[in-house]
């Protein structure tokens, strides 16, 4: 277990500047992410979802080019984009052998809810143009990724559906109500539920719409759902709520891990391992298994 790889990540979360302007904290994130080396196999393709929408196809010799994985990035509705998400795109599309799309999704404050929601339902109409039936398409998303991934499962109930979900440290319900919020306070260097999240991407809106909560959606209908959560995350009952109403859900608490932790797979091993379990899982409902 690299605990000590996990602390090192979580000093640096902690030592850095607080309370910066929305464009730096983007440029920010952006300068990091492309300094991250991307494997020399990888493949990235332009895609247009939708009039206004973009994102990358990501594929690596691995992928099969029948089966897809449409992930929506985190960064708290605020930041991220598909050109930050390439490495850990590369990693998921080699772990699970298919093709991962990325969206662009509109960013708050800019765009405010439900645009994010909606560009999310877009790509997911996009896929059904495309001809790519059920059974051969995976979702998932990370943080606020994981909220429009769960959003655009439960609001398209009665569209054609997904063979399986994977969402890692989703954040469900924007009402902060579950006990982790405070509980896990001190032990998340991550995320800080007074940041203004909330506030930026909900813009006045009722924070209990299933919308922009989808753990107040009706959940019956979600495919098989890999939930992958730190144990020090104040979002870990988001994702323990979720295992428990969702009747085929599979949940991980990975100790002493910190929110997203996957993303840091070139530094941290547990975020290796747990891209290697979340791989086969949506293999074994795509049938690659």
């Amino acid at each position: 277990m690299s605990l000590e790889e996990a602390a090192a990540i979580a000093a640096g979360m902690r030592a850095a500047p607080k309370g910066l302007p929305v464009e730096q904290r983007r440029a920010g994130f952006e300068a990091r992410a492309a300094a991250t080396p991307l494997p020399a196999d990888a493949r990235f393709e332009d895609v247009a979802f939708a009039p206004g929408l973009t994102g990358l196809r990501v594929t690596v010799p691995e992928s099969d080019a029948d089966r897809v994985l449409l992930w929506f990035h985190g960064g708290a509705f605020v930041l991220g984009s598909s050109a930050s998400w390439r490495r850990f795109a590369c990693d998921v599309a080699r772990a699970a052998r298919v093709s991962v799309l990325l969206p662009d999704y509109r960013l708050a404050p800019e765009h405010p809810f439900p645009a994010a929601h909606e560009d999310a339902l877009a790509a997911c109409d996009w896929l059904d143009a495309q001809g790519v039936p059920p059974e051969r398409r995976t979702i998932g998303g990370d943080s606020a990724g994981g909220n429009l991934a769960l959003g655009a499962l439960a609001a398209r109930a009665e569209k054609a559906g997904f063979a399986a979900a994977w969402l890692v440290s989703p954040y469900l319900d924007l009402t902060n109500s579950g006990s982790s919020i405070i509980g896990r306070r001190t032990r998340d260097a991550f995320v800080d539920p007074d940041d203004g999240t909330n506030a930026r991407w909900l813009g006045g809106a009722d924070p209990r719409d299933p919308r922009a909560s989808p753990l107040f959606a009706d959940l019956s209908e979600l495919p098989p759902t890999l939930v992958q959560v730190g144990s020090e995350e104040v979002l870990y009952d988001d994702a323990r709520r979720l295992a428990d109403r969702a009747p085929q859900a599979v949940f991980q608490e990975w100790v002493g891990m910190g929110h997203v932790f996957p993303l840091f797979a070139p530094a941290l091993e547990e975020g290796r391992h747990a891209i290697a379990q979340g791989g086969a899982f949506l293999r074994l409902r795509l049938g690659l298994a």
